[in-house]
């Protein structure tokens, strides 16, 4: 993904989400560091995970700018042709391009 993302960081948002709730922000932002992550770290509250019905850890999900769930993937899955491709059509539907 760190591969990935940084082509398409002027037309799409990329966040990763904590679900755990096992760190403070702090730690997250941390752990981020460390991995060397390009994106932004945060943490979802229940209602949230709850909303977009994420069950397990390392779900992933693509929303558009209309809210549309355009991709949504489980641990370990995923692969960088099936990303490359979800970032294409967030990208030509952003308003930033």
């Amino acid at each position: 993904m760190k591969d990935i993302q940084p082509r398409f960081a002027s037309t799409v948002a990329f966040f990763a989400v904590d679900v755990g709730g096992q760190k403070d922000l702090k730690e997250l932002h941390a752990f981020g560091q460390e991995q060397d992550y390009p994106w932004p770290v945060g943490r979802a509250d229940r209602e949230t995970l709850k909303t977009l019905s994420v069950m397990v850890q390392s779900t992933k999900i693509a929303i558009d700018i209309d809210g549309v769930i355009v991709y949504r993937a489980g641990f370990g899955k995923g692969t960088n042709e099936e990303w490359i491709s979800v970032f294409e059509i967030l990208a030509r539907r952003s308003p930033r391009t």
